[in-house]
């Protein structure tokens, strides 16, 4: 369908004043696209016409200073129509000059940025921004994402993949970072469960009805004590998201040790599934994360090495079943794990 001539007066500022005419008037027109090497594709019109786009990979959670942002900028002037952030905070040069590509690459190469993460590769991995201004996190998501780049970065630029590979990495049970919708997710998760101190609660006031309406599986009551209104937690139903710590962190506090969930075979698009989890509870030990790539690796090797050309993780693991599966990566053999990420530990 193409592109309504005139939008609706709003608040969002209209897209298509970001859009040079041509794009504008291709429109609707597209009718394919394909990858003609590592993060350049080709996108083909109803009219024969040819489009290149170039995808950079980003730091992670596509955290960008002022000086990057005016780099980016200065070659979407010099060698494309458009820019753009895709849902996988990567970036994308529209409508490079087939001419100047190869200029483009080096220029990239030389910046210190990797283009790839198209077709069968490693996409770049998404992650939330845990500690940079989230105070839920149970791991620091971009710096894992940072070292799980460093130790993939082959996959980012190389077809050797049965399928493509998504990982995404949410700091906390929350999912901010999509962990349960990857082919391999990484959650943040806690050991221990909410603590509450009634009396540091009762002194600090705070809004009890707040801190009620903020726990998502209706775990917290509030509890009369000798000096004020405090609270209980039922920990049956406690998920262990951090949201009441967020809410009352002077009477909340979240005891034992902060861990990473490492889930398999999520997908979005047609037929989405929820990734399931092989390893309920890993230490988190930065900067390295040693153990976390350790098991990153395993689950590779083995889809490598067994999977079917074009067999996304996901479909691997069903073909192959969990249980010979998480034999083969050493993964839990408690079946509940698959369905329930929030088990006591």
């Amino acid at each position: 369908m193409a592109v309504q001539d005139e939008m609706p007066a709003g608040i969002m500022p209209d897209f298509r004043r970001e859009l040079p005419s041509y794009l504008k008037e291709m429109a609707g027109k597209w009718i394919w696209h394909e990858t003609v090497q590592p993060g350049v594709l080709r996108h083909v019109g109803r009219d024969g016409s040819i489009l290149l786009s170039v995808r950079i990979l980003l730091p992670p959670n596509g955290l960008l200073a002022a000086p990057s942002l005016r780099l980016l900028a200065s070659w979407i002037r010099k060698y494309a129509l458009v820019g753009r952030r895709t849902s996988r905070q990567s970036f994308e040069l529209v409508g490079v000059d087939p001419a100047k590509l190869d200029m483009l690459l080096e220029e990239i190469h030389q910046a210190g940025f990797l283009v790839g993460g198209t077709g069968k590769t490693a996409h770049q991995i998404k992650c939330c921004t845990s500690f940079v201004h989230c105070q839920n996190a149970a791991l620091d998501a971009p710096s894992l994402a940072k070292a799980l780049g460093d130790h993939l970065w082959r996959y980012f630029q190389d077809f050797g993949l049965p399928a493509w590979l998504k990982i995404s990495i949410s700091g906390c049970p929350n999912g901010c970072g999509g962990g349960v919708e990857a082919d391999i997710g990484i959650i943040g998760v806690y050991q221990g469960f909410p603590e509450v101190d009634d009396e540091a609660l009762v002194e600090a006031n705070e809004d009890i009805g707040l801190l009620v309406s903020w726990c998502p599986t209706k775990a917290i009551r509030p509890k009369v004590t000798p000096k004020g209104t405090s609270v209980t937690i039922n920990l049956a139903r406690c998920v262990r998201c951090g949201s009441c710590m967020q809410a009352a962190a002077a009477g909340i506090k979240l005891k034992g040790e902060r861990g990473a969930a490492i889930l398999v075979g999520g997908r979005g698009g047609p037929a989405p599934s929820l990734a399931g989890v092989v390893f309920p509870f890993l230490p988190v030990k930065p900067p390295e994360y040693k153990e976390i790539k350790e098991k990153i690796s395993c689950i590779l090797e083995v889809w490598i090495e067994k999977a079917q050309a074009g067999e996304r993780l996901g479909a691997f693991v069903e073909r192959m079943g969990w249980g010979r599966f998480l034999q083969a990566v050493g993964g839990s053999s408690d079946v509940r794990f698959r369905q329930n990420l929030y088990l006591k530990f």
